[in-house]
């Protein structure tokens, strides 16, 4: 059991601790401008997790982020130095440098739908309804579908079993010349090589799925079928929330509805466009972790896995 601020975490490790360092096959769009910045480290739940945990962890490590930066934006040369390796502080800080250590949580989510700023002010109660009562055309032995409201961009998008969500946390200031706008081309520059490079099955062939940018949001398979969603938010530099790529989702919970505010564009997923992948949500998270690295300049991820979050 964790404690830290108040919450408590209880965190199941399989697979233990990880560490690898990664090659820098292309070109990266920045590099770290500090120590702290050239480390990522990679958090992966294997398990289905309550999408509600999932943003509040996220929330947890974003607001624990945002407080170093006060405390040592009004006293740059304090030393915030302390045993944390009880609390689970070492996760996310290099305290020694009083800087932030880049962060990727990744998920598969129990079935929900959630509103981005876009629609928060417009949604109705009815349309709510709708979400949470629709019955999926093949996973019909899932839970009951929930909408929860959160801060990021865009309109209404939907996680669940057989999708990888990757949430991005990280100081835009520990990368040289890196405003949000970089970031974003970053992510779907990721998702298209994740998409290339991901083993497509036990023999380790890369998937070789092509995939490309429109002038919408996200990530497609040709102008009219999305494969990825991407919405962030930024908050004095820290960025919060990333990706959603469909691995093999039951794509009803999302053809039944306008997702991303797009009525003529449908979703897709990797095994619907190669019907013999075998590719899981976590071979995708790792995969998508190292590219995004590369991008980042960052050369060493550090990787830890998990079954579960309890608050």
């Amino acid at each position: 059991m964790i404690h830290t601020m108040g919450l408590a975490f209880k965190l199941h490790f399989r697979g233990g601790l990880l560490k690898q360092l990664v090659r820098t096959l292309q070109t990266a769009k920045t590099y770290p401008v500090n120590s702290a910045a050239s480390k990522l480290k990679h958090i992966h739940f294997t398990e289905l997790v309550p999408f509600e945990a999932g943003l509040k962890l996220q929330e947890y490590y974003v607001s624990k982020y945002l407080e170093l930066k006060r405390l040592t934006s009004k006293n740059p040369s304090q030393n915030l130095h302390e045993d944390n390796s009880k609390t689970g502080e070492s996760l996310v800080t290099d305290t020694t440098h009083n800087k932030i250590t880049p962060l990727i949580l990744s998920f598969q989510f129990e079935p929900t739908y959630t509103g981005g700023k876009r629609i928060k002010r417009s949604i109705t109660p009815e349309e709510i309804s709708s979400y949470e009562n629709f019955i999926p055309e093949v996973q019909k032995g899932n839970k009951k579908p929930k909408f929860v409201q959160v801060e990021r961009g865009g309109q209404v998008t939907f996680h669940g079993p057989g999708q990888m969500v990757a949430y991005i946390i990280l100081d835009l200031k520990g990368f040289h010349n890196f405003p949000a706008r970089c970031l974003v081309s970053a992510i779907e520059t990721a998702t298209i090589n994740t998409l290339k490079n991901v083993p497509k099955n036990a023999n380790q062939t890369p998937l070789g799925l092509k995939a490309i940018t429109t002038n919408d949001t996200g990530v497609w398979v040709n102008e009219k079928q999305k494969i990825a969603s991407l919405g962030i938010n930024v908050r004095r530099s820290i960025t919060s929330h990333g990706l959603c790529i469909n691995v093999n989702p039951d794509l009803s919970y999302m053809d039944r509805f306008t997702m991303c505010g797009l009525p003529d564009s449908e979703a897709t997923s990797i095994w619907e466009k190669v019907p013999d992948a075998t590719c899981t949500v976590d071979q995708l998270a790792v995969t998508f972790v190292d590219e995004i690295a590369k991008l980042l300049g960052v050369k060493e991820i550090e990787r830890i896995s998990m079954d579960e979050i309890q608050l």
